[in-house]
C-alpha cells in the first residue's frame, strides 16, 4: 500500500473536517522519515514507502483512534456556568418587571435568544481569521465611537448613545471588546525588525512601526471613550492593554525587565499628573471616591447611593426580601438603574441568593483563567485573556461598587444586568472563549507539525548537502 492510499483510508474515518489536513500531513511526516531510513539503508524507493506504511499498522484502526482524540471539545463546565448566570438575569427581569412600563422580561429573553443564536454561529467560526482583519475591527470600533458625535445621538446623563430604530446603544459596549480584538492582533502580529532610522541631530535613531502603531492606536481609542464621556470604561480598556502588554514582554523574556519599566513608568507618571489635575480642577471628583466608601461623609449628595446600599446591607436576611423601604418601595434609583443590579437583587432575595451568584462569578472567573492556561496557540490565548480579564473587571467592580467597597461607577454585572446590546456583547464574548476551546488540541496539532515539518526538510537539506 502506499502513502496516498493508506491516508486516504485513515482520512475516511476522521469526522471532523479541519483535523483531516494536519492528521495526515503528520502521519505522512512520519512515513517519510521511515522511508528515508530504509533507503539510507539501500532499499529501492517503492519497497521503502511500502515497508514504512507497513509499519505504521491498520490504516482504519489508526483512523478510529485518531478520529476519538481529533474531535472539538465543547467547555460544558463554563457552559454551564453562563446559564446559571444567564438565569439569574432572568431572576432580576422578573422582580423588576412591577418597576418597568414595558414587557421587561419579555425584552430580556428575546436579547437572550439573539444573542444566543449569534453565539452559536460565532462558535462553529474559525476565529484565527479574526487576526488578519485587526484593521478593520479596530476601524468598526472607532466608527461605532464617532457616530453619535456626528449624526443623531441622544443624550442621556451626560452621555452619548446610539439610537437606532428603538434601540437606544452605549458606545463603548461594542467599542471596548473590538479595541481589545484589535489591539491583541496587533501585539500578536509585532515585529520587532520592522524597524525605521531616522536621524536626530548626528544621532541615528531606529523606532518600530509597530510600536508606533500599536500606542498611537490605543491611545486614540482611549481618548474616543473618554470623550463619551465613560471613564469607567476607558480604565477598564486600559488596564486590559497594560494585562495584555505584560503577559507578551514577559513570554518574549528578551530585556524582560526593562521593557516592562518602559510599560509602566511613562504612564503611571502621566496617569498621576492627570488625576491630581482632575481632582484640582474638580474637587467634586475626590468627594464622589470617598463617599463611595464612605456615605456617611455627604449622605444627601455624593453618598446617597451608597447610603441606600448600606440601609439594604444592614436590613437584609439571610433568605428574603430585605426589611426597609428602599426594597418594598419601586421608586428609589436602587430597583431602576441596573449598574445597581446586585444590591437590588440582594435586597429582594436574601444573602443566601446573592452569595450563590458571588460563588457562580468566581468560579466563572476561574474556569476562564483556567482555560486560557490550556489554550497554547498565541493569538487564541491572548483572546481568552483579555476577553475573560473584561468579564472579571465587570462583575468585580459591580459588586464591589454595589456594597460600598467600590468607587461608583456605570459598569454593569454581565449577563445579570439587562441591558439588551450589552447582554448580546457578553454571550458573543464568551462564544469566541467556547470556539477557541473548541479548536484547542486542533491548533495546538498543527503548530507541533510545522515544526516538525520544518525540522524534517532541514535535516533532508542537510543529508542531501552532504551527500553532494
Amino acid at each position: 500500500m502506499d502513502i496516498k492510499k493508506f491516508l486516504n483510508i485513515v482520512c475516511q474515518e476522521i469526522k471532523y473536517e479541519p483535523a483531516k489536513d494536519g492528521i495526515a500531513e503528520e502521519l505522512k511526516l512520519h512515513i517519510q522519515e521511515i522511508k528515508e531510513d530504509y533507503m539510507n539503508n539501500g532499499m529501492q524507493e517503492q519497497e521503502a514507502e511500502e515497508k514504512a506504511v507497513s509499519q505504521m499498522g491498520v490504516a482504519k484502526d489508526i483512523g478510529k483512534s485518531l478520529n476519538k482524540i481529533h474531535r472539538p471539545k465543547l467547555d460544558w463546565k463554563l457552559l454551564i456556568l453562563i446559564v446559571l448566570l444567564m438565569g439569574f438575569g432572568i431572576v432580576v427581569s422578573i422582580l423588576k418587571q412591577p418597576t418597568m412600563n414595558d414587557n421587561y422580561i419579555g425584552s430580556t429573553i428575546i436579547y437572550m435568544a439573539i444573542g444566543v443564536l449569534l453565539g452559536i454561529s460565532i462558535y462553529f467560526f474559525d476565529y484565527k481569521k479574526l487576526k488578519k482583519y485587526s484593521n478593520v475591527i479596530y476601524l468598526i470600533a472607532s466608527f461605532i465611537m464617532i457616530f453619535p458625535m456626528i449624526t443623531n445621538y441622544r443624550l442621556i446623563n451626560g452621555l452619548l448613545y446610539i439610537r437606532i430604530f428603538n434601540i437606544t446603544i452605549f458606545p463603548p459596549t461594542i467599542a471596548v471588546p473590538l479595541y481589545l480584538m484589535a489591539f491583541i492582533g496587533f501585539i500578536t502580529n509585532y515585529d520587532r525588525n520592522r524597524g525605521v532610522k531616522i536621524v536626530v541631530g548626528n544621532k541615528e535613531i531606529s523606532i518600530n512601526k509597530d510600536l508606533v502603531k500599536i500606542l498611537v492606536f490605543s491611545i486614540v481609542s482611549l481618548l474616543l471613550i473618554e470623550y463619551i464621556p465613560s471613564i469607567t470604561n476607558a480604565v477598564i480598556l486600559g488596564v486590559l492593554y497594560f494585562v495584555i502588554a505584560t503577559i507578551k514582554i514577559v513570554q518574549d523574556k528578551e530585556n524582560c525587565v526593562k521593557k516592562l519599566i518602559k510599560l509602566y513608568i511613562i504612564p503611571l507618571i502621566l496617569i498621576s499628573f492627570m488625576v491630581f489635575i482632575l481632582l484640582i480642577e474638580s474637587p467634586f471628583r475626590f468627594e464622589r471616591i470617598i463617599s463611595s466608601f464612605i456615605p456617611e461623609s455627604d449622605p444627601e449628595g455624593s453618598g446617597y447611593i451608597g447610603m441606600l446600599q448600606k440601609e439594604i446591607l444592614e436590613n437584609s436576611r439571610l433568605i428574603g426580601e430585605a426589611n426597609t423601604e428602599v426594597i418594598s418601595s419601586n421608586e428609589y434609583i436602587i430597583s431602576m438603574e441596573s449598574n445597581y443590579t446586585f444590591i437590588y437583587l440582594l435586597g429582594k432575595t436574601g444573602i443566601l441568593v446573592a452569595g450563590i451568584l458571588v460563588l457562580i462569578i468566581i468560579l466563572t472567573s476561574i474556569k476562564l483563567i483556567v482555560n486560557a492556561k490550556k489554550v497554547k496557540e498565541q493569538y487564541g490565548r491572548y483572546l481568552i485573556i483579555g476577553l475573560s480579564a473584561l468579564y472579571i473587571l465587570q462583575s468585580f467592580a459591580t459588586i464591589l461598587m454595589n456594597i460600598n467597597m467600590g468607587v461608583q461607577t456605570n459598569v454593569n454585572l454581565p449577563f445579570v444586568t439587562y441591558g439588551g446590546v450589552y447582554f448580546i456583547v457578553n454571550i458573543l464574548n464568551i462564544a469566541i472563549i467556547l470556539s477557541i476551546y473548541r479548536r484547542k488540541d486542533i491548533n495546538e496539532y498543527d503548530d507541533k507539525i510545522k515544526k516538525r515539518k520544518i525540522t524534517f526538510f532541514k535535516i533532508k537539506e542537510n543529508n542531501d548537502i552532504n551527500e553532494y
